[in-house]
């Protein structure tokens, strides 16, 4: 959903993660927020309660394009199994550092610099 969004706003060889933490940077976090789905409690929600609905959904989102980003570095690739679902196999000591790596981002005052970071080395 993140990448189809960023694509659209900024066309098909945009990558996807720098574009979202460049428009978070911008200030755009809460517009992009309003893009996703929401339920129809998380809809009627206004200030803190509508950006507490939309957190989960924007970290959820930073993670999926970070993996994406980190496989097309050829830092992490898919690990298929036949008994469980595919997995992302990441560099070593990334399985501790990148889920909170997205927290800062979408703070009430984002900071993308942890993922940036993370993702530079």
């Amino acid at each position: 959903m993140f990448r189809r969004w960023f694509r659209t706003a900024h066309g098909p060889r945009c990558r996807a993660l720098t574009a979202a933490l460049d428009a978070i940077d911008a200030g755009a976090l809460w517009q992009i927020a309003d893009r996703l789905p929401k339920s129809d409690e998380a809809r009627t929600a206004t200030g803190r309660a509508a950006r507490e609905f939309a957190r989960p959904r924007l970290r959820a989102g930073l993670l999926q394009l970070a993996g994406g980003e980190l496989v097309r570095q050829g830092q992490a690739r898919g690990q298929l199994s036949w008994t469980d679902s595919a997995t992302l196999k990441l560099p070593e000591g990334y399985e501790e550092t990148l889920p909170a790596a997205p927290d800062a981002a979408v703070e009430d005052v984002p900071d993308t610099e942890p993922l940036r970071k993370l993702l530079a080395a």
